[in-house]
Parts: C-alpha cells; structure tokens; sequence
C-alpha cells in the first residue's frame, strides 16, 4: 500500500466516524469538530503525499495552498477552511472562551469533509491512473 493510500483511508475512517457521530447524536459537538479536521488533514495529506510533497505545516489552508500549486482546488474550500479555523484557538496568549460549534456548524464541517472526499478521490485515482498507464 502506498504512503498516500495510507492517508487516504485514515481520513476514511475519520470521515465515517464524523458522518456516523453527527448522524447519531453522539461524541459531542467539539469531537466531531475535530475528527473533521483529523480526516479533512489526512485527505489532504493523500493528495499531497502522493506527489512527495510534505507541507511546511499542518493546517487546512496550507495544504489547501500547497495543492493549488499544482492542481485545481475549488475556492469554496478556502472559504470553508477559514470557518474551521473561526473554532481554534491555538497560540493564544490570553484566555479565549471555547466556541463549540451548533448543530448546524457541524452539518456545515461535516459536508465540507464529504465534498472534500469526493475531490480528493477524484485527484488521487486519476492521478494513479495517469501513473498506470505510463
């Protein structure tokens, strides 16, 4: 198995943990928020890893940028990784209170994780494709 189909199936398996929890009501809101982001990451990184390319950072946007430098991305995905960003928090110096995203937030991430899927997979099977039939 390939490094970036390895990534692939993490995400996978995030994505269905993600679509199963909000589906079911279950993990809270604040899990399902970053399991999104652990699969958006992982889908991200297949499409990356598979052109041996590793990102100078882990976020959403970065990759999203990376990819854009050799392959299409839809700009609402840019758009829907600056909303997930809106919940972190990181590096702050001061004390921020927790936003946890509502019910209809999480329907929000978890389409943009199924749209992203969907584009991932699109990139990577045609690019092994192409890399087949060479």
């Amino acid at each position: 198995m390939e490094e970036w189909e390895k990534y692939f199936d993490e995400g996978l398996a995030y994505c269905k943990a993600a679509v199963g929890a909000k589906d079911k009501g279950k993990l809270g809101n604040t899990v399902i928020y970053n399991t999104v982001g652990l699969a958006l990451e992982s889908f991200l990184m297949s499409v990356l890893s598979q052109k041996n390319i590793y990102p100078e950072h882990s976020s959403i946007g970065t990759m999203l940028r990376a990819i854009k430098k050799f392959a299409p991305v839809p700009e609402e995905f840019f758009v829907e990784s600056r909303f997930m960003n809106s919940f972190m928090n990181f590096c702050a110096l001061e004390v921020v209170d927790e936003r946890i995203p509502t019910n209809e937030e999480i329907e929000r991430m978890v389409k943009f994780v199924i749209d992203l899927k969907i584009w991932a997979e699109k990139n990577l099977y045609s690019e092994a494709k192409i890399i087949l039939e060479k």
